[in-house]
């Protein structure tokens, strides 16, 4: 299997923009280059968290669809729960949550 353009495009792309956020964070705004890893950590951690909140959105939606089904006795489609904003919105529940735990401390 080789790669094609489609494929590396994306990578390249987000190689090239972050090079240039690194440039710029640390020759412009004078950030230091040894905190970059515990940056990449924070964000990993909070990617994470967003998976966990996903799982429990995506639990508790199932709960509400299937109790709908059971009280109404009509049909609710379980797709309902995939829809793209979803995965979005537990990402920012995640942030506001890791913010807001760093922020306790």
């Amino acid at each position: 299997m080789t790669p094609d353009a489609r494929t590396l495009a994306p990578i390249l792309i987000f190689g090239l923009t972050s090079l240039g956020a690194y440039l710029v964070g640390a020759v412009v705004h004078g950030l230091r280059p040894a905190a970059l890893s515990e940056a990449t950590r924070d964000v990993l951690e909070a990617l994470g968290l967003g998976v966990l909140f996903l799982l429990a959105n995506l639990a508790v939606g199932a709960v509400v669809v299937l109790g709908a089904r059971r009280l109404t006795g009509h049909f609710v489609s379980i797709y309902l729960l995939s829809d793209v904003t979803l995965p979005m919105l537990s990402l920012v529940q995640a942030l506001v949550f890791q913010h807001w735990r760093e922020r306790s401390k």
